[in-house]
């Protein structure tokens, strides 16, 4: 039987652009469109695809959602959006 389309083996299989995960893609993307803007493309294609991939090794072995989590705790409290079950990033310490 011909089956098209493709199933994933498990409803926790996180998104794929190509042979990137989403959050690499994005990356990649970002990175090329700097470098068509800027005039040299070929140049931000290779940038943004060296990026993409030492990104994808830093995240092996890591949760799904590093991303998420590296830019709650790198980027400052009031860029990210705060939910109100979780404090804000630059209180480090906490009693309980």
């Amino acid at each position: 039987m011909d089956e098209i389309g493709y199933i994933p083996k498990s409803l926790e299989a996180q998104e794929r652009f190509l042979w990137w995960d989403f959050d690499q893609a994005i990356l990649f993307l970002l990175i090329m469109g700097t470098g068509v803007i800027s005039g040299a493309m070929l140049a931000g294609m290779v940038c943004g695809a060296l990026l993409a991939w030492q990104y994808g090794r830093i995240k092996t072995g890591k949760h799904p959602k590093f991303a998420l989590h590296a830019l709650y705790w790198w980027l400052p409290s009031g860029i990210v959006v705060r939910l109100r079950a979780t404090p804000p990033s630059h209180l480090r310490f906490f009693l309980g």
